[in-house]
């Protein structure tokens, strides 16, 4: 039996009257490949915003490699993968004040590994 790396139950996320994302269920497996597909503004970033947990909901239950991405620390964040679709908050940034940089994702990233190959500190 495959392990599942993603639940949700329910998922919601409202800003004041606006509905952005309602009623997701899903279940992801080790291995598999998922994709969400939909209009622009269906609420597809958002979900997934709320996956990584950079993003708080409204609403139930969701479950990353066996944690509350709203909740989950340091080691967790260290074992998930995250490619940006484009490039909007840091465009053309230096690697090296994003990783020396102190938001939780980049302290979780093992700066001495990524820096010094290039001869660099933070």
């Amino acid at each position: 039996m495959s392990e599942t790396v993603i639940e949700v139950g329910d998922l919601q996320k409202r800003y004041g009257d606006n509905n952005a994302v309602v009623g997701i269920d899903l279940s992801v497996t080790r291995g598999e490949v998922f994709s969400l597909l939909g209009p622009n503004g269906a609420g597809k970033s958002t979900a997934v915003e709320i996956l990584e947990g950079f993003r708080t909901r409204t609403g139930d239950d969701v479950r990353v490699l066996g944690e509350d991405p709203g909740k989950a620390g340091r080691a967790w964040r260290a074992r998930i993968g995250i490619v940006w679709q484009k490039e909007t908050l840091v465009p053309k940034t230096p690697v090296r004040p994003v990783t020396c940089s102190r938001t939780p994702h980049a302290r979780s990233w093992p700066r001495r590994s990524v820096l010094r190959p290039a001869g660099r500190r933070c």
